[in-house]
């Protein structure tokens, strides 16, 4: 279905204006002279709503009148305070113009010129909005292996782009882990105590062993005390019993006196010193017992501590390993959740009517290569099939500044317009007056 003629009354620059469109039709002048009132008239004719600037200035009433190819009418009537539309087939006015209206069109939304000039974000938007795609999200879920919910406004492609790059991330954190841990182990094994070497004996054995060398020594000790204590004390009495019988014999046997108590005291010193000998003696021979035992403990002790050490890092890295193989299994089932999403997309994708379109990181992809990098043809062929899913049953698309295309654009974009089943308004500023061109 196309339009076979159009009639413009009095709606902003147009005072009034008929003509006769074919397949391409060029709306060409200098600036304000009405190219986009055109435009904007065709769009106001198939849009909702009431909007008194569309009125020209001075006018009381405009009017835009779009007759279909099959006889259909499609009017509209705008006031200051009021637009009315009117769907009129076969001479009779249909009973709910709006709907009659929708089923033909989406109000022409698509402007091919602004989706190729547009911020990669908003081409996005054009084109998930063009291309509804029913979304399983239990199968999602499944195949990733991560709850999904999706916000019946979100598109498919959104979604399986969202839980991507939530799987993509989880998997990410997970390979991190894994070298950490790995890293960790070989530390581990690296700082890691040697195995101790065997040491004869038993700690206990040995502790009794020592015990009684000491109980020896203090024996010993203890009797060379009690000895001298005995020898000091009959000294003590020999001495005074000497003193007593000298006491009559003091001036007689003085000197004898003297050297006896002299020889007593030399006596005593010899005892003393031979005393010290042996208790030095005692604490010697316990020395010698006592060494090669302490050591033989110590020895067991800071081998058992070690085996202790080993033993608690041997179990340590027994658990990391456990932990990182366990780190593995999941990065190789995100790895697998990945792949699975990437493949439901595609078979999403592959159901499009535009084949070998998807979405990823922000920007639209054709077979893999990013739009920007498309050649003309390629992003021109894009658009108008976006155009044209839009366009609706009446496949009218109305395109405004086309001279802000390159040439190569332009050229391309018109081809397609010829070669496609759609009907093409376009406007373009040229130094010529006014004029409507079609063919």
């Amino acid at each position: 279905m196309k339009i076979s003629h159009i009639r413009i009354s009095n709606i902003l620059g147009i005072d009034h204006l008929e003509f006769s469109p074919e397949g391409f039709t060029q709306i060409t002048g200098p600036n304000g002279q009405g190219k986009t009132s055109v435009l904007e008239a065709i769009k106001a004719a198939t849009g909702q709503g009431h909007d008194a600037t569309l009125l020209r200035k001075g006018a009381e009433k405009g009017e835009v009148v779009l007759v279909l190819d099959d006889g259909t009418e499609i009017q509209q009537r705008v006031t200051a305070t009021r637009t009315t539309r009117d769907v009129v087939r076969d001479g009779k006015k249909v009973p709910k113009p709006g709907d009659a209206i929708r089923a033909l069109t989406d109000a022409l939304a698509v402007n091919p010129v602004e989706f190729l000039t547009a911020r990669p974000k908003d081409r996005v938007q054009v084109l998930l909005d063009s291309m509804p795609i029913e979304l399983d999200t239990q199968k999602l879920s499944t195949i990733s292996g991560v709850p999904v919910s999706a916000h019946p406004s979100t598109h498919a492609l959104a979604v399986i782009e969202h839980v991507r790059q939530q799987v993509y991330d989880d998997r990410t954190g997970t390979n991190r882990a894994v070298k950490e841990k790995d890293a960790t182990i070989n530390q581990l094994r690296l700082a890691m105590p040697a195995a101790p070497g065997g040491v004869e004996g038993d700690e206990d054995s040995l502790r009794a062993q020592l015990e009684q060398a000491r109980v020896t020594r203090d024996t010993e000790q203890a009797r060379i005390d009690t000895k001298l204590a005995s020898i000091r004390a009959d000294s003590v009495a020999r001495t005074q019993t000497l003193k007593d019988e000298a006491r009559a014999k003091i001036e007689a046997i003085q000197a004898e006196l003297a050297t006896a108590i002299e020889a007593e005291r030399t006596t005593l010193a010899d005892t003393e010193a031979k005393a010290s000998r042996v208790r030095s003696k005692a604490g010697q021979t316990y020395q010698d017992a006592a060494t090669p035992l302490e050591a033989a403990i110590a020895a067991i002790v800071a081998n058992r501590d070690a085996a202790a050490r080993r033993r608690a890092t041997l179990d340590t890295i027994q658990t990391m390993e456990t932990e990182l193989a366990e780190l593995k299994q999941d990065a190789e089932r995100q790895t697998a959740a990945l792949d699975g999403i990437d493949k439901y997309k595609h078979e999403l994708l592959n159901s499009l009517p535009i084949p070998g379109l998807e979405v990823r990181d922000g920007e639209i992809y054709r077979d893999g290569i990013p739009f920007d990098r498309l050649n003309t043809a390629q992003r021109v062929g894009i658009a108008f099939e976006i155009a044209k899913i839009r366009a609706g049953e009446l496949r009218a698309v109305c395109l405004d500044g086309m001279e802000l295309l390159d040439t190569d654009s332009l050229e391309e974009l018109r081809k397609q317009a010829e070669a496609g089943d759609v009907q093409v308004f376009l406007t373009r500023v040229t130094g010529k007056e006014f004029s409507v061109e079609t063919k």
